[in-house]
């Protein structure tokens, strides 16, 4: 079964380089690479076109433009999941790194299973920006295990079937029914919510880990706790839904999505 990763990013984000040559290790390689790129400056873009012919391990990369008044994290999502070729599609984010070059063969052997909708994991802070050691980054990632419990899966790392996707894509409407989360996102709980009450699991597996901070240690820990509460609010509202429901996206009503192939 052949498999995609999509990848967004705003510009070229620091780890983008480190995240890329990764994937071009893995044990478990991705046929094709789609790069969702909320993009401040067309120059930025051609320099990123150009910088990514050399990854020639990969049979395929696409990069698909957003610009910030179409942006939303459902939508540039669905963008990246549409253009996808492959049934699996890992979606990842650019300043994340696989903790290992298992990473994808640990989430796909999870796809044995006909009943498993989503695979994710947990986030381990970059070493870059805590100062304080070890004990920095054990508060991390128990702050970030406190927000990722069993259940909720989170599209900073995670493989998904693209025709359940096809049936319920990330809904773009979310805001319109609980206009916070226009902020903090949340279409992935609501996809995982969705798919358990069809009757298909969601699997949490800390082997399927990334790498996954923004360099502002304590302050960003100080976030991660707060959020944690944050999220749990709007965890609630998500899961009164009457469940089947219909979700919405942009990407079936455009007639053409604009794609830049890469000839590595």
């Amino acid at each position: 079964m052949g498999l995609s990763v999509v990848i967004r990013t705003r510009d070229k984000e620091s780890y983008f380089e480190r995240l890329l040559k990764n994937l071009a290790s893995q044990t478990l390689q991705p046929s094709e690479i789609v790069i969702v790129d909320n993009y401040s400056s067309r120059e930025k873009l051609k320099f990123l076109a150009k910088d990514l012919q050399k990854y020639s391990k990969f049979q395929k990369i696409k990069i698909i433009p957003v610009v910030d008044r179409e942006f939303s994290h459902a939508y540039s999502t669905n963008l990246g999941v549409h253009a996808a070729e492959n049934e699996l599609v890992s979606i990842v984010n650019a300043h994340s790194v696989p903790i290992s070059l298992k990473w994808l063969e640990q989430g796909v052997k999870h796809f044995k299973d006909p009943k498993v909708a989503g695979v994710s994991g947990f986030f381990i802070p970059h070493k870059e920006g805590f100062a304080f050691g070890e004990f920095a980054v054990m508060l991390y990632y128990f702050s970030q295990k406190m927000i990722s419990h069993e259940g909720r899966f989170c599209t900073i790392n995670c493989i998904i079937r693209k025709s359940l996707w096809k049936k319920y894509p990330f809904d773009e409407n979310l805001p319109k029914v609980i206009p916070e989360t226009k902020k903090y996102g949340l279409e992935d709980y609501d996809w995982s919510e969705e798919m358990v009450a069809r009757g298909f699991k969601i699997i949490i597996d800390p082997s399927f880990s990334v790498y996954h901070s923004h360099g502002k240690g304590l302050t960003e820990i100080a976030r991660n706790l707060k959020n944690y509460f944050i999220y749990k609010k709007f965890q609630r509202k998500i899961s009164m839904f009457k469940r089947p429901r219909k979700s919405f996206s942009r990407v079936f009503q455009t007639k053409t999505v604009r794609e830049i192939e890469i000839s590595p």
